[in-house]
């Protein structure tokens, strides 16, 4: 496929696949078709913030980004564009595993032939499994294609299955898991190449899918460095948020499942010992939230801890901002970890459990915020050690400038882009017609 003229670059070499990307003196605008089982109006988990951030950023850097995405639940109702990007959600049916299933690759698949079967990209990126399965028939084989590749999706789909008072998955999940696991497989085979966005998730993929021709490269995750930033009155925040001014404010925003292991969390509290009196909030929702303020009530907590439920986006730095530490009790599978760097870009210290990617961000940063396991012992030891951390203003300072120097989204979409440019290098011929400056 041949796409739109541009004028080269001065001296631009592509970027090697892992390689740094060169600034260039003349920006290549490319077209990029960006496709996803998840909305960026709907960012309420990790994989849907990436996304919408690498399409905006994209769009911010000259390029042209349509996006086919999957129908966000509830009664929002979805914008034709965001921040310059072109959207297209397909309808799903969520009436159960199957038919959900079914819906996205298929769903994906009509929506792309009524409303992109006669356009032309240069590049496309995709975002997990099933939408990727229903739109890679319908593309031109010559079209450079990249799959930012976020956790297994067998594996996330049986850890949000199981029942944590029966400690089980339901009938049929290993079935469910398997054929997702097969299904991100093919996907991953159709594409020239793969982002992670941790060296965690590079060995999970390896473990998962090993074999795969397509080179991976990691680009870590990224913050709003604007929108998450530090309070400048984190007492007269306390007020507004109508929050206990005496209390250690401890934080923490999961999608309640079972993998997030706020169970562990809840427990280490009944650990702690005399002190400060601490206060505990909880942001997000999901199947477990029923089951965690039973749990809580039973530990003798429920005056402790409170349940913010969903925390609207411009609400959400307010609380990472007032809260003394962010706390991470992840059992495992935290391929990145958005929320750890949202909060210290907020100047939050973040105490963590050491499962997936977190000891690659906070071990830099400070080893004593890492836990040296996921259970609740060891995080109440955690938690115990980090209090003097929690009202240095100093520290605070250094976990602000920390995230400004190492996770900054225009670093990740810088490159990324470099990625998008060295993708489409590899085989010029096919995919560009250059003209001369």
């Amino acid at each position: 496929m041949a796409g739109r003229p541009f004028v080269p670059c001065r001296n631009f070499q592509p970027p090697g696949w892992g390689a740094e990307a060169v600034e260039p003196v003349n920006r290549v605008r490319l077209r990029v078709l960006m496709v996803a089982d998840v909305s960026p109006l709907q960012t309420t988990g990790g994989s849907a913030r990436v996304l919408k951030e690498q399409a905006r950023r994209l769009a911010e850097r000259g390029h042209t980004v349509q996006l086919l995405c999957r129908q966000p639940r509830g009664d929002l109702l979805p914008d034709d564009t965001l921040d310059g990007v072109s959207l297209r959600h397909y309808p799903v049916n969520r009436a159960h595993s199957l038919s959900y299933a079914t819906t996205s690759i298929f769903g994906a698949r009509t929506s792309f032939r009524d409303y992109f079967q006669d356009q032309s990209w240069d590049v496309a990126l995709f975002h997990q499994p099933l939408s990727a399965l229903g739109v890679q028939p319908e593309l031109p084989s010559s079209l450079p294609r990249l799959y930012c590749f976020h956790s297994p999706a067998g594996t996330e789909y049986r850890l949000r299955a199981v029942d944590p008072k029966k400690r089980r998955a339901p009938m049929g999940t290993r079935l469910v898991s398997a054929m997702l696991r097969r299904a991100e497989r093919r996907a991953l085979g159709n594409c020239d190449g793969i982002l992670v966005l941790s060296d965690f998730s590079r060995r999970l993929l390896g473990e998962t899918h090993h074999g795969l021709a397509a080179p991976v490269v990691t680009i870590p995750g990224g913050v709003d460095l604007d929108h998450f930033r530090p309070a400048p009155d984190r007492l007269a925040l306390r007020d507004r948020l109508n929050l206990p001014k005496d209390a250690l404010l401890l934080l923490t925003v999961r999608d309640l499942e079972q993998r997030m292991g706020i169970d562990t969390l809840l427990k280490a509290l009944r650990r702690l010992p005399e002190g400060p009196p601490v206060h505990c909030l909880i942001g997000g929702t999901g199947p477990l939230r029923r089951f965690l303020e039973e749990l809580a009530t039973h530990l003798g907590l429920a005056d402790r801890v409170q349940f913010l439920g969903y925390i609207p986006e411009d609400q959400l730095p307010l609380y990472y901002q007032v809260a003394d530490l962010f706390v991470l009790p992840t059992r495992s599978h935290e391929g990145f970890g958005l929320v750890t760097v949202e909060a210290l870009a907020c100047g939050t210290p973040v105490v963590a459990t050491p499962a997936g990617a977190t000891p690659e961000i906070l071990v830099p940063l400070e080893a004593r915020l890492l836990a040296s396991d996921t259970g609740e012992s060891s995080l109440a030891s955690s938690l115990q050690e980090a209090l003097p951390l929690a009202r240095d203003e100093a520290f605070r300072r250094r976990c602000r400038t920390y995230a400004e120097t190492s996770y900054s989204w225009d670093r990740h979409a810088e490159r990324l882009e470099g990625e998008l440019l060295a993708c489409t290098a590899r085989t010029p011929s096919r995919h560009f017609v250059r003209l001369a400056g």
